[in-house]
């Protein structure tokens, strides 16, 4: 027997589904056909506000029902309807009877209420009982009301039954007339189907025999040609072994060529260290393989264990570095990986301390590579400054710090070399620097810079031949005395004066002397090249501080390059740092990440221009709308660097508005050095950007709050503005 008096506490039923919390009132209130249906006395207030059904009890048993939650009597105080609905039942009258159905409210109502089991009147679903109305007076309606027996009240509900049977059988009937008059059509219009389709069928089975036949045909071919690709490849197979074993002779000849030459290399090393023509260090160069070595046991494999999953790289490199003690934020990370992928000039610019050059550091250690720190000097004035110089007296190039750092890459190809210019800009950049970015825009070959002419190292190696060739003949003549060294075939009398007399040389003149010009000669040229290559595992990363001792970047410096601007360490949200790694759930990150030089990115040409791209035709949009008309320029370089930027940034992170964000720090912003009060046509610049181009820009980066505001382009937009206008209205970036 159904248990009609069960009742719930909010927390049993706050969770259940709406067929859940159906099923609860149905088993309550003892209803079997799956559905709601009630009667009732249907009114509206004076004010017009609410209207609802009151008194409700079901047609089926005529019960009066309340909700089955503990402490409730709402049901019994109205079940809400539409107030405009229910002025269309009611017309002039103040309340009616009427039969509905009852489902549950809204999720928000139910939500409002506290009552899961919150129902409202369904009404498609209301009639109105126009019996009781026409025949009963106001105290007869109230005592059938109170009367669940009465005869007369059954009678409604009899009728309200009879009037849906009748309605539901004049459904069916036309339902089942239609489906008799579809049945005869589709029956008619299968039979034509089926003289159609045998029709079809004799011509498929026709069609079918003769493309059977054409298949064997075919079949007879393929199988002739099978048996001359057969042949074929038997006939390359035999030329791919005569070629192998061609290759494996040319191999052992150069191989035994290659040893043959080596030990030339070593015999003439050997003499010109036996001669202390080059000390230990340049005979190691000849003789040994002094490349380092990367010890990838010590190392995590980005390939083998990260999958080359940058975004992964980026995680792993964020928690080895606060292993370190050395904390970052993720979009750091990902900026500056994103950044040394991209192979362009990279400038760190932010106060003293804000951690520029440790970044520099840390990073080159977290993937087994090395940091060159070359401090710039205020004087620098040339390229010169930066690469050193010939000097035609001493016959030797005088190269510097970073030239060495140049050479020393070249000859460890496979490690990772990041060299940063700290203090860039206390000379101008422009001045020292400009050449050198010259030839590291060239994306399509290797650079080259000419250090000094191939003549000079000429004529040094054609003089060191001349006196090595004197030296061996001298040597050989007096071997058998057991004169085996420079210094004592000069002891030796005899040979000094022949030695003199081949050079040249008159009794005033020292050999010694001689000899240690030609040594220095020799170890300039085996020291420095006439030209170097830029080593593609090589990065150049400038750090720039912005105050009265220091230069602006000029705009051919900033077109070149991406700007990457840092703020006090102290501003940083340590936490957040620490949720994003406690995120990554990695297990042990105490070794450096091995990334081989073609991880960390390949020079090549940047993506082609393509007027479709929506990344081009936003740019051209800003272009033209802002950037033209406050004097700051743009060429097809800026789009292209932002088309390339855009590509690598997504193999770590795939938030394009990040990506967005991040290149108008870069490329634009810095470029915001004017005079805010001129006009651009009737509108001041200080006015475009503010009331403008601000809002473009929140409409470019609509997520721009849950970017680190030092990192936000519409945070920086907002500061250079606020900074215009507590200076006269001169708008710059660095300020």
């Amino acid at each position: 027997m159904v248990d009609v008096n069960t009742v719930y506490s909010i927390g049993v039923v706050k969770d259940l589904t709406d067929d859940e919390l159906y099923q609860k009132l149905y088993e309550s209130w003892g209803i079997t056909d799956r559905k709601i249906d009630v009667w009732g006395e249907l009114n509206i207030n004076d004010m017009g506000s609410w209207a609802g059904l009151r008194n409700a009890k079901t047609l089926q048993g005529n019960q009066r029902i309340e909700y089955p939650l503990s402490g409730s009597n709402e049901l019994q105080s109205g079940v809400f309807l539409n107030p405009a609905m229910a002025k269309a039942f009611l017309g002039n009258d103040k309340k009616v009877m009427v039969a509905c159905q009852l489902v549950l409210a809204s999720p928000r109502q139910r939500v409002i209420k506290n009552n899961p089991f919150l129902l409202s009147v369904d009404e498609n679903t209301v009639e109105r009982l126009t019996d009781l109305t026409s025949v009963l007076s106001e105290s007869e309606r109230k005592n059938i009301v109170a009367d669940s027996e009465s005869t007369l009240i059954r009678s409604v509900v009899y009728q309200h039954e009879i009037k849906s049977l009748k309605d539901q059988i004049e459904s069916e009937t036309g339902a089942l007339k239609q489906l008799l008059q579809t049945t005869k059509t589709k029956t008619h219009q299968e039979i034509q189907k089926l003289d159609e389709s045998k029709e079809l069928s004799q011509k498929k089975v026709t069609e079918l025999e003769e493309a059977l036949k054409q298949l064997n045909v075919e079949n007879e071919q393929l199988s002739q040609e099978k048996e001359r690709v057969s042949e074929s490849i038997a006939e390359s197979k035999a030329e791919l072994e005569m070629v192998v074993e061609q290759y494996r002779k040319v191999e052992e000849t150069m191989a035994k060529k290659i040893d043959k030459l080596t030990k030339f290399i070593e015999e003439k090393a050997v003499f010109l260290k036996t001669f202390e023509f080059i000390d230990e260090e340049d005979f190691d160069s000849f003789i040994v393989n002094s490349a380092k070595e990367r010890d990838t046991a010590e190392m995590v494999s980005f390939g083998d264990v990260l999958g080359r999953d940058y975004g992964k790289a980026v995680s792993y490199i964020q928690s080895y570095l606060k292993e370190q003690d050395i904390l970052y934020p993720r979009h750091i990370i990902e900026n500056y990986l994103t950044l040394i992928r991209s192979n362009d000039l990279v400038i760190l610019a932010g106060d003293s301390g804000s951690g520029k050059t440790n970044l520099v550091q840390s990073f080159a250690k977290a993937v087994g590579g090395v940091s060159k720190i070359i401090p710039v000097k205020p004087n620098w004035t040339s390229s010169e400054d930066l690469l050193g110089y010939y000097n035609p007296l001493e016959k030797k190039y005088l190269a510097t710090p970073f030239l060495e750092a140049l050479i020393e890459a070249q000859q460890n190809s496979e490690v990772p070399y990041f060299i940063c210019l700290d203090e860039m800009n206390l000379a101008r950049v422009e001045y020292y620097f400009a050449d050198f970015l010259s030839k590291l825009e060239d994306r399509d070959n290797t650079p080259t810079i000419q250090l000094y002419s191939d003549d000079e190292s000429a004529h040094v190696l054609s003089e060191l031949k001349a006196v090595v060739s004197i030296i061996s003949d001298a040597k050989a003549k007096y071997d058998q005395d057991g004169v085996v060294d420079f210094v004592k075939l000069m002891q030796d009398e005899a040979v000094n004066t022949e030695m003199k007399r081949a050079f040249g040389f008159s009794e005033k003149d020292s050999l010694i002397k001689y000899h240690g010009d030609i040594r220095r000669m020799l170890a300039g040229v085996l020291g420095t090249p006439s030209s170097i290559t830029i080593p593609a595992n090589v990065r150049i990363i400038g750090a720039i501080n912005i105050d009265e001792t220091t230069h602006y970047l000029s705009p051919k410096i900033l077109d070149r390059t991406h700007i990457m601007k840092f703020k006090s360490p102290l501003l940083t949200d340590w936490n957040k740092i620490f949720e994003e790694i406690e995120g990554y759930d990695l297990d042990d990150v105490s070794k450096p990440l091995f990334m081989d030089v073609e991880a960390l990115g390949q020079r090549a040409s940047y993506p082609k221009f393509d007027r479709n791209n929506d990344f081009c035709q936003l740019f051209v949009e800003l272009n033209e709308q802002f950037f033209d008309r406050l004097g700051v320029e743009f060429g097809m370089r800026t789009i292209r660097q932002g088309l390339n930027y855009l590509d690598l940034f997504s193999d770590v992170n795939d938030n394009t508005e990040q990506a967005i964000n991040n290149f108008i720090i870069h490329k634009v912003l810095p470029k915001f050095t004017f005079d805010g009060n001129k006009l651009s046509g009737d509108t001041q610049k200080i006015d475009l950007i503010e009331k403008v181009l601000l809002d473009k820009l929140v409409e470019v980066v609509p997520s721009y709050e849950s970017i680190a505001e030092e990192f936000s382009c519409v945070a920086a937009l907002r500061s250079i503005i606020e900074n215009a206008k507590a200076n006269d209205g001169v708008v710059n970036y660095w300020a």
